[in-house]
């Protein structure tokens, strides 16, 4: 056999072996994406779950508040992202109050922003945190259009 031979087979068999965990490495982050827009209606619906509703209704409810998954999920992450005084947990409890009495969310008016987070607070808000929710109202309505 010749080297050249050699370092075909070699350099082919080294593409077949290193491919597939290259391609294994990359699935991941593409499912990852997809369950992230899928938490916020199934989380909305075991907390309701949680507090007595039958299953399929509180998934029939989650559904209903929520009509772009991907669109609400990208907005919720602005909200958590930019807005340090409140958490993921107090926030989903408050959408599930909202639509458990069949309330709108709007998370890209600013006024809706303010009501929401001086609920879950319970207290007013500082203008550091409405300079915040200013922020976060323009980048969902961005989103929004």
């Amino acid at each position: 056999m010749s080297k050249e031979n050699l370092l075909r087979i070699t350099l082919f068999v080294s593409v077949l072996a290193f491919n597939p965990a290259t391609a294994q490495k990359l699935t991941p982050l593409n499912n990852i994406q997809t369950q992230q827009s899928t938490t916020v209606k199934s989380s909305i619906s075991k907390i309701l779950h949680k507090r007595g509703l039958d299953e399929d209704i509180a998934k029939e409810i989650s559904e209903k508040i929520i009509s772009d998954e991907e669109l609400f999920a990208s907005m919720l992450d602005n909200l958590l992202k930019d807005c340090h005084s409140i958490s993921k947990e107090e926030v989903l409890t408050y959408l599930s109050n909202e639509a458990l009495f069949r309330k709108s969310v709007d998370l890209h008016h600013y006024d809706y922003l303010i009501a929401m987070v001086s609920q879950i607070q319970e207290k007013s808000l500082d203008k550091q945190t409405l300079a915040q929710l200013s922020q976060i109202a323009k980048k969902n309505s961005l989103l929004v259009v």
